[in-house]
């Protein structure tokens, strides 16, 4: 009896205090029907709100030079009410002056990360810069999205962490199709990337998996490149530890569209994945097949043509520039490297390959790959037994 007398208060006690708690604050859901603005219901939003957008094209409200057709500055959810496979969209386009599509960052400079985003389901398109942009943001998923002829990058999370992009479409950009820089525990994961002249680049970050993309009908493929190729400077949490498992990198021979000076613009066509000068890389269990260049390669960033982006007398890297430590196992080749590049370059055409330079790399392991009718070219002491 004396324990039930004990339990009946406290359930009395705890009905008390819930009776005179202030009401806690709700998420609500803001309703975007076609021809209103997607800004204004987003500056309408409180942080952990919803806001739900109805098919239809929208154009970025008139603006200065490089402001964003969207800009989010706290973190909620900004989803669409599409169907892209049945052809029901919510797209989003350039009003005068939209340099970018989607943009997520903290409203001042210094403002602390926004904690908690998702975007899903919309269509970005036609933009001069970058399709979908995070600066300083944490806690994100970005799924189920298109990004089309976006000039710079398509997709391009950046200083940002503990993030997911997942089952979006991502192609016509001049730069890379999806950016992972400087960030760190990030996954990119089923996404379809092609026609730009880097498929999937990854610089600058930590802790960071790409798996089960399907990646083709770029200049590279995948490209995993050393700190020199980045924007943005190399962060605290240091460098490294990148899963590249599981995808299906095909037919990555499209012309160079960079434009002339930019780092891409030096990349050769025919590519399928590119260790450039990077350290603690995991390549492993995927598919790489027609790529004219090369299946893999483990490049030195020093090796290049005088005059070169890649040509360290009058570029020099900020890090030491050879690739070390790199795992490259267990992946399926099919035809790779029967089309090289005219030149120097054409003589390391292969299905995998390691180009040294000054110093060579150290600790790269190539083992258990199942090669395609191609050469594996690797100098002694490489190959793991």
């Amino acid at each position: 009896m004396k324990a039930l007398r004990l339990t009946t208060a406290m359930i009395v006690a705890c009905a008390v205090f819930l009776a005179w708690a202030p009401p806690r604050a709700s998420a609500k859901t803001i309703q975007v029907h076609e021809g209103d603005s997607i800004q204004a219901a987003v500056d309408a939003a409180a942080p952990g709100d919803t806001v739900k957008v109805d098919p239809g094209d929208y154009l970025g409200m008139p603006a200065g030079t490089g402001s964003a057709a969207v800009r989010i500055t706290k973190p909620l959810k900004l989803i669409a009410k599409s169907k892209i496979s049945k052809g029901t969209r919510v797209r989003i386009m350039p009003g005068a002056g939209n340099s970018h599509g989607i943009l997520v960052e903290p409203e001042n400079e210094g403002d602390p990360d926004i904690d908690g985003l998702m975007i899903k389901g919309f269509t970005v398109q036609g933009f001069p810069n970058n399709g979908i942009w995070l600066r300083h943001v944490k806690n994100f998923k970005i799924q189920g999205n298109e990004s089309i002829d976006n000039l710079e990058n398509g997709i391009w999370p950046t200083l940002s962490a503990n993030g997911q992009v997942k089952k979006n479409v991502s192609y016509g950009s001049q730069d890379s199709a999806l950016w992972v820089e400087a960030s760190e525990n990030v996954r990119v994961l089923k996404n379809d990337l092609h026609h730009s002249p880097t498929g999937l680049e990854i610089t600058v970050s930590k802790d960071i998996q790409a798996k089960k993309n399907e990646i083709h009908h770029n200049t590279v493929g995948v490209g995993l490149y050393h700190p020199n190729a980045a924007g943005l400077p190399i962060q605290s949490f240091g460098l490294g530890n990148w899963e590249i498992v599981k995808n299906n990198v095909h037919d990555n021979n499209d012309p160079n569209s960079a434009p002339p000076g930019s780092m891409s613009a030096g990349l050769p066509s025919g590519g399928g994945i590119l260790v450039l000068g990077v350290d603690n890389v995991t390549v492993e269990k995927n598919t790489i097949d027609n790529n004219d260049f090369f299946g893999v390669a483990v490049v030195d960033y020093c090796f290049g043509v005088a005059g070169s982006d890649f040509d360290c007398s009058t570029n020099p890297p900020i890090i030491e520039s050879a690739p070390d430590d790199n795992l490259i196992a267990k992946n399926e080749l099919g035809v790779n490297g029967n089309n090289p590049p005219m030149g120097v370059l054409g003589a390391f055409a292969a299905d995998l390959t390691l180009i040294p330079g000054t110093p060579a790399g150290m600790n790269n392991c190539f083992e258990d790959n199942t090669p395609g009718a191609f050469a594996i070219l690797l100098p002694p002491g490489s190959q793991c037994m």
